[in-house]
């Protein structure tokens, strides 16, 4: 049984080292099969949440290492099952970014997300994380705008939160320029 665990550690290590090889090159850092949201610097997440074709490369590269469907340059080359798998878990994986990068703003609740490592958001998505696409943090009782937020409709909330979403990004640009 040991082997067996030993084994399991050994390959998410590796695909953890293929996944990020693009991130440790670009961002001068080190990840593993333990980094999660939490864990990115200002630096890289600033840079993750740009979203356009570079950040979705960064993205791109990280997923199919992970899944060993080679390097993100060859997303466009990829057949239309795994460019769709691959597309679902960027899309997720960008709005989990920009929400880190608000949580660390003060203007969102903390997400378990936030905590689960990189790789196994990745590995798991459609079994684990898939459900959790959705998924919008409540906005923090300390943002100015807390209190309209809890007037609106429960189920509008989410809404009402990604409406911020632009302001927050451009907050957290300035703030870590001036870090």
């Amino acid at each position: 049984m040991a082997e067996i665990l030993e084994f399991d550690q050994q390959r998410r290590r590796l695909a953890a080292k293929r996944g990020f090889a693009a991130w440790t090159e670009r961002f001068s850092e080190s990840f593993d099969e333990n980094t999660s949201l939490e864990d990115l610097s200002d630096s890289t997440l600033r840079t993750l949440i740009q979203g356009g074709e570079d950040s979705s490369m960064l993205l791109y590269e990280v997923i199919m290492g992970i899944m060993r469907l080679g390097r993100g340059a060859k997303f466009h080359d990829l057949e239309s099952g795994a460019k769709l798998a691959v597309t679902d878990i960027t899309l997720f994986l960008l709005d989990q970014v920009r929400f880190e990068a608000m949580r660390r703003l003060g203007w969102v609740e903390s997400s378990p997300v936030f905590r689960v490592p990189i790789p196994d958001l990745i590995e798991h998505f459609t079994t684990v994380y898939s459900t959790m696409k959705n998924h919008t943090p409540e906005l923090h009782s300390s943002h100015p705008r807390y209190r309209e937020y809890r007037e609106v409709f429960e189920g509008d909330r989410p809404v009402f939160v990604r409406k911020l979403l632009p302001d927050a990004l451009e907050s957290f640009r300035e703030r870590d320029k001036g870090a």
